[in-house]
């Protein structure tokens, strides 16, 4: 099509609406998204919708994805230009754009003759397909104004090649008749209902399959697969088998990874990731390139899902991403953005692509009037930009917005509004139907809806499916009384959500009242540890809106997938199940059938496993229910519906379950013996590979019937997030390793001069301990361990567990009486006082120290003393204690404060004493909101206001869920205008990490451990002399290479700590191939090295683009005058909220 003599190389183009293909030049390096530009240019497809098309190989029928890039041996390509993402609908598409609509009748149009569409078989559809015949005809017969028998003596052009050859004496007949009759309707009627009967036969076109090797549960095994992605989502079915199932849907893709020997990790939302193996690299970018782009035109049109390869990355969308330019949006949505984004600042504006014209753009300007207005700027050349009504020319769109930076000039541009991830446009052309006026609600929708509380629902807000069957695993428990549907509920005005009703069965309505107290009793919780109740239905008959929670029943899920789910992971789910009976509690709500099979999956990752607790249901306890029913219920099981330590019995018991990955505890016929067993005070043995402090705590919950000897909700909760805290500090690497090796002390051997392996001391030295945690745990995290951690006289160790304790159980039940009270049981009863004579496990389980009970008083003044209760923290050379100070007037206490209280350490060197001194003396100094406050200090002791929340670190972990990027965004700005306060006052942190960020409350975070903080004089740097522990992994070069500190080194520190803060506590760890134990140990040069080549922290899981390029990848300048100043972060930071 181009003919400059300058441009040597050609490509062939076949087209859906040509006989014959199209050549095309190009210059070598161009891109195939340049060249499909091009193309759409053409044939006149405008920008908006020219984002749907792409480019096919003509032989092998792979798709290239958008930034491969054009070479010079032109031979091969030759390329079918197609629409390869399919719109929401075809109304739309002809809405924005009737040329693309068109192409894309042509194109259906063609593989339906040409019998290309694997959903139409002739079997099946031959009657549909002499119909699509006889409309196309009938089309073009109003199209060109040709008499019908010219058209109809070329049937042949229009029928299908396999009705032809099928039916070729007897089709030219029904062809005839069926045209006689038509007739009262226009061209694009008769277009429309070809594509609409089409839709009909083929729902899915055009999907692409692939075939790959994908793992299974089993490990080091994978299964030929077809996978199959449409519109909405990614299926497979194994080859052999041919059954489909779902990956996930479009949405929930979260990262696509590349990795070696053509694989790919598909990161979703929900559930672990997935590998897929590919035989060729070609296939793999090519079924990568089309989850992609189904996800930029479903999603977020501004993010590629994949960064592992340059040919994946959308070359436009890097662009605009530099200019800060939107796509073609269009004037409604950005003129709606600039009222909303801009807080009336006049000068504010948005920059944008046309819908309709290439190589136009439109700025739209709030004025200083409140009006809103719209200068188009047109590139005539490359790199030569006009205005509208001006003549002269600038050499970019930078130059040009630059040039009217005069707040008092009649035209102003000021402050920019960038483009969000999180933009609801008209780019979302694969979204479902009026995305952009019906998105699915969010929180903040939600909340706002139900702040009265659930929502009475009428019914015509509803569009209800038919009901789930007792087999569907993906959703809630069985339950007889009421049926389960999906459904999908209208929130408002163009917000829907997808919920689970729980409905009660007409031939229950003797069950109303029961329901109804379920209702209300559900109807007043709000914890994300909860299922949630949105709403309830009375006509036509009355039923629950519940969240829905797609992975299902924890039982079920933990036995299907027992290789995945980590011991970590079943901790995590006892602490969502612990918050909840705590929230039950606390609203006075018993919840009566607290099981495994009532607790469902809301995801799991690599980094967490969230489980949510549903409703209790209808249901009247059975035998099988004696377990999880505490013995002082035994007379009258029904009052363990009314019993909260029947809730806490039960919790245990589900613990259990959780531990024995979903199995329950074996049925026994003889209920009367398990109850006596019970009554003597025994309990179920622990599962195996059970954790002692996991048993120990679910030993506390089968206590005696008083709040006292049974562990209450709020103690529960707090004690497994105290487990759940060690356990994520022991995934992490250490935080901290020494900048030269002979001081690092070898945690694996018997250095120490005390013979001990592993001392405090020892665990000082090696990692920072700043959250609130009380005692050390000493608990084995290996997964693949085959010892057992408590075990019984007679065990097999290579025995079932689940047999060992049917056998055990039975030995144990045959030894007691069937009659007499607890003190009649033997050897193994409790006594008065409800301490056990005869349990092994108990004593191992119960015998650790309170450290909490330990006080020590230390006088301030006379009017003034602080008690130091359990530690909580551990830095350099300080441990850190809770305490109260407690004020006096006279010998009466006056008033009385928890307070953080740093004391040195015995027997520390003179050196740190003066760190210590410097610290408090750095701290008497600083005064501001974002800065731990220091109260009072005496006799090397620093008494500092307590931080409710702990350490930002441990917070980012338990909350992560929870935390919006606009929450991550305020903490943000807390740290920078506290760092930007401590350069005012000349003075360098050193230390800074998320570790060190205590949480005040939910819109509060400090700075604290001034342990390393150095005030420097006018050089504006400090050079550090001595050799200790370092922070390496949040050091800048210049502190590695030569020990020299700033405000610039804290600007790096800073970058490093927003990675933690938008990866929500995920260890900082560079990617150096080196193993981990020779990064603890390998030299400061060798990390010096690896960032001065460049290496840097990737983008965190989910986090925009944006954030890391301005928060993150600007503080890692090598250069450390290239950095900004906290100032400038600050400005950055406040612009970004003002996008989320």
């Amino acid at each position: 099509m181009d003919d400059d003599p300058r441009l040597s190389h050609y490509v062939y183009i076949y087209m859906a609406n040509r006989d014959k293909p199209l050549k095309f030049a190009f210059t070598v390096g161009e891109t195939i998204e340049y060249l499909c530009i091009k193309i759409c240019h053409t044939f006149n497809i405008s920008p908006l919708a020219r984002h749907l098309f792409a480019l096919q190989s003509y032989s092998s029928k792979l798709w290239f994805p958008c930034g491969h890039i054009l070479e010079e041996d032109s031979e091969k390509y030759r390329f079918n230009f197609r629409l390869r993402f399919k719109p929401s609908s075809m109304d739309r598409l002809r809405e924005i754009d009737l040329n693309a609509y068109n192409y894309y009748f042509e194109q259906v149009r063609k593989d339906v003759l040409d019998n290309k569409v694997p959903d139409i078989v002739y079997e099946k559809h031959k009657h549909e397909l002499i119909g699509l015949g006889v409309s196309d005809m009938y089309r073009v017969m109003l199209e060109e104004e040709l008499p019908r028998e010219i058209v109809e003596s070329e049937y042949k052009k229009y029928i299908p090649k396999e009705c032809i050859k099928r039916h070729a004496f007897f089709i030219r007949k029904p062809i005839h008749n069926a045209l006689t009759k038509l007739s009262g309707y226009d061209a694009a009627y008769v277009k429309e209902q070809y594509l609409k009967q089409f839709e009909r036969m083929a729902p899915n076109y055009p999907y692409e399959e692939y075939t790959a090797l994908m793992d299974k549960d089993v490990p080091n095994l994978r299964a030929k697969v077809l996978l199959r992605v449409t519109i909405e989502q990614v299926k497979y079915c194994e080859i052999d088998i041919g059954t489909w199932k779902t990956i996930c849907r479009i949405e929930d893709i979260s990262t696509l990874s590349i990795g070696k020997n053509n694989t790919v990790l598909i990161g979703r939302r929900t559930g672990i990731p997935l590998c897929v193996q590919f035989d060729t690299k070609a296939i793999l970018l090519s079924f990568v390139s089309t989850l992609d782009g189904y996800y930029r035109l479903s999603v977020k049109w501004n993010f590629n899902l994949c960064s592992g390869d340059l040919s994946i990355i959308t070359p436009s969308l890097e662009r605009l991403q530099k200019l800060r330019c939107h796509g073609p949006v269009g004037k409604d949505f950005s003129y709606t953005k600039l009222k909303e984004k801009c807080a009336n600042e006049p000068g504010s504006y948005i920059l944008r692509e046309s819908e309709t014209e290439y190589c136009v753009y439109y700025i739209d300007v709030y004025n200083k009037d409140g009006t809103i207005s719209s200068q188009e700027v047109v590139e005539t050349k490359p790199d030569k930009f006009v205005m509208t009504n001006s003549s002269r020319v600038y050499e970019s769109l930078r130059h040009l917005i630059s040039s009217f930076q005069n707040s008092n000039e009649s035209i102003y541009f000021g402050k920019c509004l960038g483009f969000s991830e999180y933009d609801k446009s008209k780019l979302l052309l694969c979204a479902s139907e009026n995305i952009v006026n019906e998105v699915a609600a969010d929180e903040e929708i939600i909340t706002t809806l139900l702040q009265g509380g659930p929502r009475c629902v009428p019914w015509n807000e509803l569009q209800v499916y038919k009901a789930i069957a007792k087999s569907d695993e993906n959703l809630t428990c069985f339950t007889t009384l009421t049926s389960l549907h999906r459904a999908i509920w209208r929130v408002a005005k163009g917000k829907k959500l997808e919920v689970i009703m729980k409905i009660l069965k007409t031939e229950e309505n003797n069950y109303t009242k029961e329901f109804l107290e379920l209702v209300g009793k559900w109807s007043q919780l709000r914890s994300v540890a909860l299922v949630r109740l949105y709403g309830i239905t009375v006509a036509p008959t009355i039923g629950m809106l519940l969240e829905l929670v797609n992975l299902g029943p924890l039982d079920k899920y933990l036995c299907s997938n027992s290789k995945s789910v980590l011991t970590v992971d079943m901790v995590e789910a006892t602490v969502c199940l612990a918050t909840a009976l705590w929230h039950l509690e606390e609203n006075r709500v018993i919840h009566g059938n607290i099981r495994c099979r009532n607790v469902l999956v809301h995801s799991h990752t690599d980094n967490s496993f969230i489980v949510k607790l549903g409703d209790p249901g209808l249901f009247t306890y059975t035998e099988d229910d004696i377990y999880w029913i505490p013995p002082e219920c035994y007379t009258d099981f029904a009052s363990a519906k009314y019993s909260l330590q029947a809730d806490i019995w039960a919790l245990a018991t589900t613990i259990w379950e959780i531990f024995s990955r979903g199995a329950s505890p074996p049925k026994y016929h003889k209920t009367h013996t398990v109850k006596m067993y019970y009554k003597c005070g025994n309990r179920l043995p622990p599962p195996k590979d059970c954790p002692n402090e996991i048993y120990k705590l679910m030993l506390e919950c089968w206590g005696k019937n008083n709040s006292i000897t049974r562990k209450q909700p709020q103690a529960i909760m707090r004690d497994i997030n105290q487990i759940l805290y060690e356990v994520y500090n022991a995934r992490r690497t250490h935080t901290y390793a020494t900048i030269c090796p002979k001081f690092f002390r070898d945690v694996d051997g018997n250095n120490d001069e005390n013979g001990s392996i592993y001392t405090e001391e020892s665990k000082s030295n090696s990692e920072s301990q700043t959250s609130l945690v009380t005692d050390y745990t000493n608990i084995t995290w290996n997964d693949h361990t085959t010892e057992q951690l408590v075990s019984y006289q007679n065990q097999d160790s290579n025995m079932d567990e689940l047999s060992f304790y049917l056998r055990w159980l039975n030995s144990e039940l045959y030894k007691m009486p069937f009659a007499g009270n607890g003190n009649d049981c033997g050897p193994s009863c409790e006594d008065s006082s409800g301490k056990t004579n005869k349990s092994k496990t108990n004593d191992k389980a119960c015998n650790s120290k309170d450290s909490s009970q330990w006080q020590r008083t230390y006088e301030i003044n006379e009017n003034l003393d602080v008690i130091l209760q359990g530690r909580i923290g551990e830095g350099f050379y300080g441990e850190v204690y809770k305490g109260t100070l407690r004020r006096r007037n006279g010998k009466e206490v006056d008033s009385e404060q928890d307070v953080a209280v740093k004391k040195l350490k015995t027997q520390e060197d003179s050196e740190n004493v003066l760190d210590f001194e410097r610290e408090i003396k750095i701290m008497e100094r600083l005064n501001h909101p974002n800065i731990v406050k220091i109260l009072c200090s005496v006799d090397r002791i620093l008494v500092m206001e307590f931080i409710r929340y702990g350490s930002l670190l441990s917070y980012l972990s338990s909350h992560r869920y929870s935390l919006a990027y606009k929450t991550l965004l305020g903490f943000a700005l807390d740290i920078v205008a506290g760092m930007e306060y401590l350069g005012s006052m000349n003075i360098v942190h050193r230390d800074l990490a998320a570790r060190n960020i205590l949480v005040a409350n939910e819109d509060r975070v400090k700075i604290s451990d001034f342990g390393l903080a150095q005030v420097i004089a006018a050089s504006d740097y400090y050079v550090f002399k001595t050799l200790r522990n370092i922070p390496i992994k949040w050091y800048a070069p210049e502190s590695l290479r030569h020990n020299k500190f700033s405000t610039r080194s804290d600007v790096w520190s800073f970058g490093v700590t927003m990675y933690e803060v938008f990866s929500y506590g995920v260890d900082p760890q560079l990617s150096v191939k080196v193993a981990e134990k020779e990064i603890l140990m390998m030299t400061i040069t060798d990390l010096s090295n690896a960032l001065e080549r460049g290496h840097r922290l990737p983008c965190p899981d989910n986090c925009p683009q944006e954030i890391h390029r301005k928060l993150m990848l600007s503080c890692w300048q090598l250069n450390s005058h290239e950095r900004p100043i906290f100032a400038t972060l600050r400005e950055d930071i406040e612009q970004l909220l003002c996008n989320y």
